[in-house]
């Protein structure tokens, strides 16, 4: 079989790896995309409840692949945070409010289905000649002198400049090029599941703390909200087998009223939670994106946040190499990606595992000393500022896809 000639190729077909194609494939590269699915049509998804919160910096590099205007209308600007600590029943419940206003911005984020996003991602680089999509799988590669061979489980063979592994948590790229990883398991799951509800959210994310877990309300168009709700693993599997009747009673008690009587529109669905990180992002002719490279908790909704800022990254130091006719899978042009990204990841993957632990911990003097934190920023600005500001995407060698500047 004669094998395929590509610049890069990209394994997984995921948010981070659509993007990156889109991106590349905008400016003249040859790319592969492989993946054993192909999403469904834009105008046949379905909102399961799976959403992301896109920050404005994740906003401008979408922007860049041309696919906002389709995305717009499903989209929710998330312009008030409000977090209530309920933890102790012995206690009224400390509840604050984090308006967008107070840092100058009409919105923290936008609130956008999973399945549109991927869908919106996958019918763009179909418009593009010098992208291919193929339904398949990874098996192996092997450096090849001046380039890379990459091997599929159907027989087929790609030559490339450069391997992306954006294959996810369980990332066969990262494992098979021998970049090692930190693994911690929370046993914990997160349930995510569509609501309706009879009171507006008004375009206010709410997010409850509690002993085992966050729970997150998160607004979407009209009166429907996603939900991401965090319980210990045992608790979180009985609690995706009750009826739906009981399902819905069971959430209901939960939110506290806050979005008044609600009915579930789809769902439950359940996965663990974990913290991932790869010990490197790069390794000879091979870079490591996304998931492949991290995984968090949801909470604070930074995951595919900072995703895309490895996408921008990687996407800028390539064209950059190639309009200087570099080579694009050099050593040179991946230890400046790697260099680039690694405070960012470093800190973003420390502060949400211990944001996670600080949130769902059970020990009384961490419980005492968060809720002590919050009424501190509710009666002091400018720490309730900096605490927003910092939430935000890191101005660390922020790209100029991020900060909506042309690639």
């Amino acid at each position: 079989m004669t094998a395929r000639q590509t610049d890069i190729v990209i394994i997984g077909g995921g948010l981070g790896g659509l993007t990156l194609a889109a991106l590349l494939g905008q400016a003249g590269l040859v790319i592969a995309v492989v993946d054993p699915h192909k999403p469904a049509p834009f105008k046949k998804t379905e909102n399961t409840g799976r959403t992301v919160a896109l920050m404005q910096a994740s906003v401008n590099i979408l922007k860049s692949t041309g696919i906002w205007k389709s995305l717009e209308p499903l989209s929710t600007p998330m312009e008030m945070m409000r977090i209530i600590d309920d933890s102790d029943a012995r206690k009224e419940p400390i509840e604050i409010e984090f308006p967008a206003s107070d840092i100058g911005m009409e919105q923290f984020s936008y609130n956008i289905p999973n399945g549109h996003l991927r869908a919106a991602l996958y019918e763009r680089i179909e418009k593009l000649k010098n992208v291919n999509f193929i339904e398949s799988t990874f098996s192996d590669y092997a450096v090849d002198g001046g380039g890379i061979v990459v091997n599929l489980e159907d027989g087929a063979t790609i030559k490339a400049r450069l391997l992306v592994g954006a294959d996810g948590r369980n990332s066969a790229v990262r494992e098979f090029s021998g970049i090692q990883s930190t693994v911690k398991k929370y046993d914990q799951s997160a349930i995510t599941c569509l609501i309706n509800h009879s009171r507006s959210h008004n375009n206010t994310s709410t997010e409850f703390h509690r002993m085992n877990g966050p729970m997150a309300l998160v607004p979407l168009p009209g009166n429907q909200s996603s939900v991401v709700w965090v319980e210990k693993t045992k608790t979180a599997d009985a609690l995706t087998r009750l009826k739906k009747q009981e399902f819905q009673q069971a959430l209901q008690d939960k939110t506290n009223n806050v979005l008044g009587g609600i009915t579930l529109e789809h769902g439950p669905e359940c996965w663990p939670l974990c913290t991932i990180k790869a010990k490197a992002i790069t390794a000879q002719r091979v870079a490591l994106i996304a998931e492949a490279a991290h995984v968090m908790s949801p909470i604070t909704a930074q995951g595919l946040n900072l995703s895309l800022r490895d996408v921008a990254t990687l996407a800028e130091s390539i064209i950059d190499a190639a309009r200087l006719g570099v080579d694009i899978g050099s050593g040179n042009v991946l230890k400046a990606y790697e260099k680039r990204r690694h405070i960012d990841i470093e800190t973003r993957v420390f502060g949400v595992d211990t944001m996670n632990k600080i949130v769902s911990t059970d020990l009384l003097g961490l419980k005492r000393l968060r809720r002590a934190g919050l009424k501190s920023l509710d009666t002091l600005s400018p720490l309730k500022t900096l605490a927003m500001q910092i939430g935000l995407a890191p101005q660390i060698d922020e790209s100029r896809l991020a900060k909506g500047e042309k690639l």
